[in-house]
């Protein structure tokens, strides 16, 4: 699938004191008695023990049949559940402009969360020069995976690439297979032969792309042209609509989409949406629905709400500025109307999410965050409890966010799931999620690419994120 990522190595936090609770790689770790949930699907496993000798899993045995290494660090697992370590499929600020900042409070808190791999979605303009300046060991990191910049038709974001033109799209994509990028990330305002263009080019020179479904090209048309995910549901709702032709031209002529989206939903079409989603399942077009950015995004006209989230101690202060309302150039015009508009459109996304799992449609969990009240880490778990509300089972939820994200990424060999030979990216919570999807918040241990962090490092982590904050 994306055949020339390689692996991303995991760096440690520089810490002024080795904490109490970290043990390097080279001993051997057993987590013992423990019930594994091993992301497969297969039923949970009672009383097992889990080896790790490097960065793999070396064993996996029933407690009473296991033979532990000489010098081996044993974690107590009874009456504990371990997963696999989680993937945040759709993350911002890790990889472009200000990642070193955005560093020291967004890998702290997502690690803390159990998230061992991301998926960034807006990467900077050359991914091998960024992974040649921050090769050195800094800090603790997740497994980074990594976009192209924006590609868009004109400049809605700072620092994304404006292309007007199939020759541009073409020269863009081959720019940025030159220099490392994993994905190319397309946005809602290229033209239609742009993104025709950049979508042949990507399969010729065999590079994925996702995001935005644009304006100007139908869902169905991005899926035949190749897009392997679609972020946000973008024009998915249109598709589905008995008054998709409509819809389409006006948006084509400048009508607001959120309107347009609402007015899909209201026109909903059981037959479309069925040949839709068939198509989805065809082409391998995986969707990334976001609902937890969707459903924040919908509560932003209520801000003495927002502002009681406890999480908000983790957030430095410029970020949560920017979070304001009114300090975001996408809602200086929204009125009552726009907020009622935004939450008609999260329930019609957490229906057509539903809809689309029960059709066979791929389902990857990611949060946007970056986004206002969306926050590194915590918000995953709000993102599975939504696709669990959304019609999901907690099996599948978990899924959507290690075997599944794995196997998306190309990744299936070694990553996503508790198998002897893959590498030990685990998490140890106190209870179980397949009972609830909300256990998964409950985190004892996490185990990073062999590195056990116990609960006292992962705290010690949270306060100095915090202390960050506080400056």
């Amino acid at each position: 699938m994306i055949g020339r990522f390689i692996e991303r190595i995991c760096t440690l936090f520089l810490f002024s004191i080795l904490p109490v609770g970290f043990i390097t790689a080279a001993e051997p770790l057993a987590i013992t008695n423990v019930t594994v949930i091993d992301g497969t699907g297969k039923p949970a496993r009672h009383g097992m023990t889990v080896i790790v000798a490097g960065d793999r899993i070396t064993a996996m045995k029933p407690a009473r049949r296991a033979r532990l290494p000489r010098g081996t660090r044993v974690v107590e697992g009874e009456g504990r559940f371990l997963i696999p370590g989680l993937w945040d499929m759709h993350v911002h600020g890790a990889t472009g402009v200000n990642s070193n900042a955005n560093s020291k409070w967004m890998f702290p808190l997502e690690i803390a969360s159990g998230i061992v791999g991301v998926r960034s979605m807006f990467g900077p303009p050359d991914a091998n020069a960024w992974r040649a300046e921050h090769a050195s060991p800094v800090r603790l990191s997740p497994t980074l995976f990594m976009a192209s910049p924006i590609v868009d038709g004109k400049q809605y974001w700072p620092d994304s690439i404006v292309i007007s033109g199939a020759a541009q799209g073409r020269a863009f994509i081959a720019q940025q297979k030159d220099r490392g990028a994993d994905f190319i990330k397309v946005y809602s305002f290229l033209s239609r032969d742009s993104f025709l263009a950049i979508a042949d080019e990507a399969s010729k020179r065999h590079i994925p792309f996702a995001g935005h479904v644009p304006a100007s090209v139908r869902a169905s048309e991005a899926s035949d042209a190749g897009m392997k995910s679609i972020e946000h549901l973008t024009m998915v709702a249109l598709s589905c609509s008995t008054r998709e032709d409509e819809l389409f031209e006006k948006v084509q002529g400048g009508s607001g989409m959120a309107a347009a989206e609402t007015q899909a939903y209201e026109s909903f079409d059981e037959s479309k949406a069925k040949a839709l989603f068939a198509q989805f399942v065809k082409n391998g077009t995986w969707q990334c629905p976001t609902l937890s950015v969707l459903l924040s995004l919908s509560r932003l006209d209520n801000p003495a709400e927002l502002e009681k989230d406890e999480r908000l101690k983790y957030v430095p202060k410029g970020n949560h500025q920017r979070w304001d309302p009114r300090n975001d150039f996408r809602f200086k015009k929204a009125d009552a109307a726009y907020w009622e508009r935004a939450r008609r459109n999260f329930r019609g996304a957490m229906d057509l999410v539903g809809r689309m799992h029960r059709a066979g449609v791929a389902i990857l969990a990611g949060t946007d965050t970056g986004n206002p009240y969306v926050f590194p880490g915590f918000s995953l778990h709000e993102e599975m409890e939504l696709l669990v509300q959304a019609g999901l089972s907690p099996q599948e939820a978990l899924q959507s966010a290690t075997r599944k994200a794995a196997e998306f990424m190309g990744q299936s060999d070694i990553r996503g799931t508790i198998e002897t030979g893959k590498i030990a990216d685990l998490v140890l919570v106190d209870r179980d999620p397949l009972a609830d999807i909300r256990n998964t918040r409950l985190i004892r241990a996490v185990v990073l690419n062999g590195k056990l962090l116990e609960r006292s490092l992962l705290d010690k982590m949270l306060a100095e994120v915090q202390a960050l904050a506080e400056q």
